[in-house]
């Protein structure tokens, strides 16, 4: 692929279908309970992508058999009910959040062991500390390098009790623990010292553990703690369907508003798992017709030539998505505000930073805050996005570059390094390709 990448426009109005792939969040979980559980699980429509395959090599690692059959999208998962045969090895977690935060929680259940993890110089900017200080106080030994990876991990089992977790950086060491919770050798309350942050995936990270065999009644939630007694977690009768990914969803979803024209989603639904989902709400005000369809979503917009409204929200409960509204704020016809999204500064990239800059080379006047973007719209000039390793900022800005903005259909948006899309969608440039040819087809 051409690098930088440039983002051929929609000459005519999107018509298309398009399915994207299983979902990044839900697949890792998956691996991971159907590893700690006992007996064999099937997992369907994975997703196979740098974020994935990181995982299995860790679970490989440890000692887990595990067959991948891509071209069914299938995983097979043998599990030892909450054992991890190899105790004392390196783990490779490249830049995967969602392998080290939820392997860091499950090692530290081994009665006895000695892992490394560690991961790219990406990784090493993004904190561990507070995760590993409530393990600590769970009677896990852990060191870090000054609060972040590579850390070493020697646990004796994490003793249950009461515990508290400040989570202000990262949702997902709530779910790194709930997840560890069962495998615990006591009743575990885990208190959360600030109410207010991300519900979306936690409530997926409980509503999968259920599957896996861990019963409402061993778990309980209140506004602010969670207690978890001791279950074993058991493999899904009939296998575990992954959800399509609906932070994935939410660039086709923006993709009507960038060109007009109507696009179907396939494998998306109105009852997803997945807090992301709420994007379709907000892409709504801005002008889209959604229509919820048994097994896709059909959205469409009869706007024409006029701007789209803004997408202002508080993308706070949904922000993977924040980066796909604020990309296509250059269409609207007045600022968008987009809150809620402090954290992101702290993920792949300084996410705030990155989009500021890279709409701000395609003319835009941008404001940000620390927990905050503004874009004043402006005429849109040809420019080269960098992304900076970030897998959402190029596929954000690969809609904003499907907008004909040069009225010639020439590119005038160019992506550095589009193979970034590896991490969880690693054909996003051919589906988005695939929707402009199926329009130019049922234009003529």
């Amino acid at each position: 692929m051409q690098d930088p990448y440039p983002i051929p426009p929609f000459t005519v109005p999107v018509s298309a279908k398009v399915a994207v792939p299983g979902s990044k969040s839900i697949t890792n979980r998956a691996i991971l309970l159907a590893a700690l559980s006992e007996g064999e699980t099937r997992l369907d429509n994975c997703l196979f992508s740098r974020d994935t395959e990181i995982m299995i090599s860790a679970i490989q690692d440890l000692g887990f058999e595990i067959s991948k059959d891509k071209s069914q999208k299938g995983i097979n998962i043998r599990g030892l009910g909450g054992l991890i045969p190899n105790t004392k090895t390196k783990l490779d977690i490249g830049n995967s959040g969602t392998s080290a935060r939820f392997l860091t929680a499950i090692l530290a259940t081994c009665p006895e062991g000695d892992f490394e993890l560690d991961g790219d110089a990406a990784m090493r900017k993004r904190p561990i500390q507070k995760l590993a200080n409530t393990l600590i106080s769970l009677g896990c030994r852990i060191d870090t390098s000054d609060g972040f990876f590579p850390i070493r991990i020697r646990p004796q089992g994490l003793k249950g009790g009461k515990a508290t977790v400040d989570a202000s950086e990262s949702s997902q060491f709530v779910s790194a623990l709930l997840m560890a919770a069962p495998l615990a050798k006591e009743k575990l309350e885990i208190k959360l010292s600030d109410s207010s942050i991300r519900r979306g995936y936690i409530d997926l990270t409980l509503k999968m553990m259920e599957r896996f065999g861990i019963s409402p009644e061993k778990l309980s939630a209140s506004n602010d703690s969670y207690q978890v007694n001791p279950a074993p977690y058991s493999a899904p009768r009939n296998g575990y369907l992954i959800e399509s990914d609906a932070s994935a969803a939410s660039y086709f979803i923006a993709l009507p508003l960038s060109t007009g024209g109507v696009v179907e989603i396939e494998g998306i639904y109105k009852d997803s798992l997945q807090g992301d989902i709420a994007f379709a709400q907000i892409a709504e005000q801005a002008g889209v017709t959604l229509e919820w369809r048994t097994d896709s979503l059909v959205v469409s917009t009869n706007l024409g030539s006029n701007p789209i409204s803004p997408l202002c929200a508080n993308y706070y409960a949904f922000s993977d998505t924040f980066m796909t509204g604020a990309a296509i704020s250059p269409l609207a016809n007045s600022p968008t505000l987009i809150e809620g999204i402090g954290h992101t500064r702290h993920q792949e990239c300084d996410r705030i930073e990155a989009m500021a800059a890279g709409l701000a080379n395609a003319g835009q006047n941008v404001h940000e805050t620390e927990s905050s973007i503004e874009i004043t719209p402006s005429l849109l000039k040809p420019a080269t996005i960098e992304t900076y390793e970030d897998h959402r900022i190029a596929m954000s800005f690969g809609i904003l570059g499907s907008h004909d903005a040069l009225g010639n259909g020439k590119p005038w948006l160019n992506i550095v390094n589009p193979l970034c899309c590896r991490k969880t969608f690693p054909k996003f440039f051919d589906v988005l390709e695939s929707a402009r040819e199926q329009s130019l087809a049922n234009q003529s």
